[in-house]
């Protein structure tokens, strides 16, 4: 059989301003989807090390405080804890490091997700228009542009403005756990009345994540071009590392915690 033979378009000026003409070669990511497998990925296994390390520690401190009472704060008895739980609270950090990749990272995709469904789904000069409006303004004009007038009506809006609100606070440098609509002494200096751990970042990570999805689902049931409306084999790794994760539950504060692994059905 005869290949086809197609013209490398080397200038927009080629492209055709009809969405459903866009010619090979199609959509190049900027990648941001690979980081986000990746943190997850790194994730299952970073939580399969928390439950070895998690119990050895707790073991430990079961021991130390056969010695050392709860309130002791001599230099040796804070020596001794800290040795116990460095393996531990090193760990736990590179968890949260993970889980906030996976966050911004699934934060840059959903708006080059919403990119891509522009330009395949909407005439060049509607697309344009819209490119420099924020993910969640460019979601209304967009889907109302393809017949569907009620975004802000459908949980993939409220998903969108969640994860710009936690990119643009990371962004910006400031504290996610605090309010950034305030002054920066605020943010920076008044501390929380308890600190980010594993537990309640994983959660958040999950949800907003899982709110990365709940985008696309919305884009590809609303998309008139073919191109954008298949489910891509990165959403399904996503949703198994999700999974994966979820089996991991814990009991407790932030801070002091128990983990049990439970089956999902």
């Amino acid at each position: 059989m005869k290949e086809e033979f197609v013209e490398k378009v080397v200038s927009v000026d080629h492209l055709p301003n009809d969405p459903m003409a866009m010619p090979p070669p199609y959509w190049r990511s900027g990648g941001a989807i690979f980081h986000v497998i990746d943190a997850l990925e790194a994730l299952c296994e970073l939580l399969q090390d928390l439950v070895r390390v998690h119990e050895e520690t707790e073991e430990q401190l079961a021991n130390f405080y056969d010695q050392f009472p709860e309130d002791d704060e001599s230099e040796e008895g804070l020596e001794a804890f800290g040795e116990i739980c460095s393996d531990l609270w090193d760990l736990e950090h590179k968890i949260k490091m993970k889980a906030e990749v996976a966050i911004l990272m699934s934060a840059i995709e959903v708006e080059a997700s919403i990119n891509k469904f522009c330009v395949y789904n909407l005439h060049k000069d509607i697309a344009e228009t819209i490119e420099k409006l924020s993910p969640g303004e460019k979601l209304v004009v967009a889907s109302a542009s393809v017949g569907q007038p009620n975004a802000k009506a459908n949980s993939a809006y409220e998903a969108i403005r969640k994860l710009y609100l936690w990119r643009n606070a990371f962004a910006h440098g400031h504290c996610t756990d605090r309010p950034t609509n305030k002054t920066l002494r605020h943010n920076h200096l008044i501390s929380p009345e308890t600190y980010p751990g594993v537990p309640d970042t994983l959660i958040r990570m999950k949800n907003l994540v899982r709110g990365y999805l709940k985008v696309q689902e919305y884009l590809r049931s609303i998309s008139l071009n073919s191109y954008t409306s298949s489910f891509s084999d990165e959403g399904r790794q996503i949703q198994d590392f999700l999974r994966e994760i979820d089996i991991y539950h814990f009991e407790g504060s932030t801070d002091i915690y128990s983990i049990e692994i439970k089956n999902i059905d």
